[in-house]
C-alpha cells in the first residue's frame, strides 16, 4: 500500500512540474532571465516588460504600453554625499605686505539653493561661515569699494570645513 502511494505521488509530480513550468513561460508572463552582474537582460510579453538584473533595475520605465510597469534604476539624487554635520569656513583678508584690512565685505552664495550670506572681516582681518551644508558648491567673493581682491572668486565642493579661504587687498583709491 505504501509503495503504491508513493508510486502514485511520482506519477502525480511527473504529470504537475511540466504544466508549472509551462505556466510561468507562457505567452502572457516570461520571466526566464536572471543576472547577477551590472548588466541587464530583458523579459516581456504581451502584457508586460522587466529589464535590468536581480542586484539592481535598468534606470527608466519600462512597460508604458503594457498593463504593468517598473520603474528601477539609480536615480539621479542631488548629491550622494554623506549626511554630516553643517561645516564652517573661514578666511582672512590682508594687504599686499601682510597687514591687517577691516570692514570688508564677504559674499558666500549657495549654487544650489541661491542662498546668499553676508559676513563682514573683524578687527584682526577675519571672518566666518557657520552652519554650511556638506556637498554643495559655494561661490565666495570679497567686496569693498576701495579695493580689488586676489584671488576676487572661490569657487569649491564644501567636503569638510575650510579655514584657508584668504584673500589680498590692494588699494585702488
Amino acid at each position: 500500500m505504501r509503495r503504491q502511494r508513493n508510486l502514485s505521488i511520482s506519477l502525480m509530480a511527473l504529470l504537475v512540474f511540466p504544466f508549472g513550468a509551462f505556466a510561468q513561460s507562457n505567452a502572457v508572463y516570461d520571466l526566464s532571465h536572471n543576472v547577477i552582474s551590472g548588466g541587464g537582460e530583458r523579459s516581456a510579453s504581451a502584457i508586460f516588460k522587466l529589464e535590468g538584473t536581480i542586484g539592481q533595475a535598468a534606470a527608466g520605465t519600462t512597460g508604458t504600453s503594457a498593463r504593468y510597469g517598473l520603474h528601477g534604476g539609480f536615480w539621479n539624487v542631488s548629491t550622494l554625499v554623506p549626511t554630516a554635520a553643517a561645516v564652517s569656513i573661514t578666511g582672512r583678508v590682508n594687504n599686499p605686505a601682510g597687514g591687517i584690512v577691516r570692514r570688508v565685505q564677504i559674499v558666500l552664495t549657495d549654487s544650489i539653493s541661491g542662498e546668499i550670506r553676508t559676513a563682514q572681516t573683524n578687527t584682526f582681518g577675519y571672518y566666518r561661515f557657520e552652519a554650511l551644508a556638506v556637498g554643495r558648491i559655494y561661490i565666495v567673493q570679497a567686496q569693498s569699494k576701495n579695493f580689488q581682491f586676489t584671488p576676487d572668486t572661490y569657487v569649491f565642493s564644501l567636503v569638510d570645513a575650510r579655514d584657508d579661504l584668504d584673500f589680498t587687498a590692494v588699494d585702488v583709491r
